[in-house]
């Protein structure tokens, strides 16, 4: 048995670095039937309970899919769901065929609702809300419906914008109502009206970083989505993994990477240090800092490359790199002020990953207490 499973293990690899290939070579259409031919080849080699592909097969891994397109129903239409339930029981099919017609149509579709609800949001948010009217917003998404058509759908925009701005804006007349019960200076008093233009103001951003994520999907992240929702079928914990994503999940796994030890995230186009792990060569380092903006990223003595609205995966990519090799980030400091870090990579240690375990003695009981931290 364990001679078996090393001999489908080797044929997979095998396999994958034949993707991987492709990946440089060839369109996306070639690739993803490459892709789904290595997936369903290691499904049905290596799965401990490989399921039939068949129509009840094809109905669950439809409905899982736009379950997760569109988990909140805002952006789809009844209209979308019908055009796309001519492949309900036909994905089996397609991906035995390695078709992709299935996957090209609903990309097509979620593309260009995204492009409207972006307009959708833009111009209710540009607008004070009437909270003198009372309205229901249903907030449990397998209780909601798709729309109907897109005044329906722009109505449900408006109310979970306004619901989102009425959490705010609460928030921010009782940080002052107590501001005022305890005479606390520090706390500007504002009119109704300046609170509410303020709380708009913070939905906005938030949703305009998210937009600048959901621009950022492109056909790979898609194709994952697809693949797992099919994999997903057999088992919760079948998972497929592209190259980044793996390389991702080994470093949780083992608690460690080569790189420079910052934790990064996106803020609309810029890439921000959000954490400096200690111990790592940026810590030792010391000139990077949490807030810093990186806007470029060079190897070594090399052109740097300008990492401004690109996206965060890549960006990473650029910055991690083997021990020992030199990475130098142009950042833009809270100041406003550009500085050029150079940082030599090294093996970052990330502990918070460990396992850790201690005994507790509890003297009065005479008893010892295990205590594991996962």
């Amino acid at each position: 048995m364990k001679s078996k499973t090393l001999k489908y293990f080797s044929i997979f690899v095998i396999f994958i670095a034949i993707t991987l290939f492709a990946q440089k070579n060839n369109n996306d259409e070639k690739r993803s039937e490459l892709l789904i031919k290595v997936v369903l080849f290691a499904i049905n080699n290596g799965h401990y309970q490989p399921e039939e592909i068949n129509d009840d097969f094809s109905n669950k891994a439809f409905n899982l899919y736009l379950d997760r397109l569109d988990y909140s129903k805002r952006f789809l239409l009844q209209e979308d769901i019908d055009n796309l339930k001519k492949y309900e029981f036909s994905i089996d099919n397609q991906i035995l065929e390695a078709n992709f017609d299935f996957l090209d149509l609903s990309i097509e579709i979620i593309n260009k609702r995204n492009n409207e609800a972006e307009k959708y949001y833009k111009e209710i948010l540009d607008k004070p809300f009437d909270f003198e009217k009372d309205e229901n917003i249903e907030l449990d998404e397998e209780k909601i419906v798709f729309a109907t058509d897109k005044k329906q759908l722009k109505e449900i925009w408006r109310k979970y914008l306004k619901y989102e701005t009425l959490t705010r804006l609460s928030n921010m007349i009782e940080t002052q109502e107590k501001a005022i019960e305890k005479n606390d200076t520090t706390i500007e008093i504002k009119s109704f009206e300046l609170l509410e233009k303020e709380a708009r103001k913070k939905v906005l951003k938030r949703y305009n970083d998210w937009f600048h994520r959901l621009s950022k999907i492109n056909y790979d992240d898609r194709l994952m989505l697809y693949i797992n929702s099919i994999v997903n079928i057999f088992d919760p914990h079948t998972q497929y993994f592209p190259p980044k994503d793996k390389e991702n999940f080994d470093i949780r796994f083992s608690g460690q990477l080569e790189g420079i030890g910052a934790q990064l995230t996106q803020k609309n186009e810029y890439i921000e240090v959000l954490r400096i792990i200690p111990g790592s060569p940026s810590w030792k380092q010391g000139e990077l800092e949490v807030g810093d903006m990186i806007l470029k990223v060079a190897q070594g003595d090399e052109e740097p490359v300008d990492v401004v609205d690109m996206r965060l995966d890549k960006a990473v990519l650029l910055i991690r790199g083997k021990k020992g090799t030199e990475v130098k980030l142009t950042v833009k400091k809270l100041d406003g002020s550009i500085v050029i870090i150079p940082i030599i990579r090294d093996i970052v240690i990330l502990e918070e990953t460990y396992a850790k375990s201690t005994i507790i003695k509890d003297k009065e009981n005479n008893t010892n207490i295990g205590y594991l931290k996962l």
